[in-house]
């Protein structure tokens, strides 16, 4: 699985971009199955371990270099409790 916002979709059409070990940018057709709210099960194109871009994937094209850090997922807000019916 991978975060949502690191999948692109057109007409379709899914794709991730995809760093290899001398950190170069392949976009790549995937396989989407099931969501799990933020998260996106890829059923073909990844091999486990992959690393993919999640943040910043609209804005590279196949084949350039990047500089990877890791991605930390945002942290869930607390939403506001129900206000006391007594007051």
């Amino acid at each position: 699985v991978v975060p949502q916002e690191a999948v692109a979709e057109l007409q379709g059409n899914y794709q991730v971009a995809v760093v290899d070990e001398n950190n170069r940018v392949t976009i790549r057709p995937v396989t989407v199955g099931d969501r799990f709210g933020a998260w996106w099960e890829i059923t073909d194109g990844l091999k486990p371990g992959e690393k993919v871009i999640v943040q910043g994937a609209q804005k590279v094209q196949d084949g350039v270099a990047v500089v990877t850090k890791p991605w930390t997922p945002p942290q869930p807000t607390a939403t506001p409790l129900a206000a006391d019916p007594r007051k």
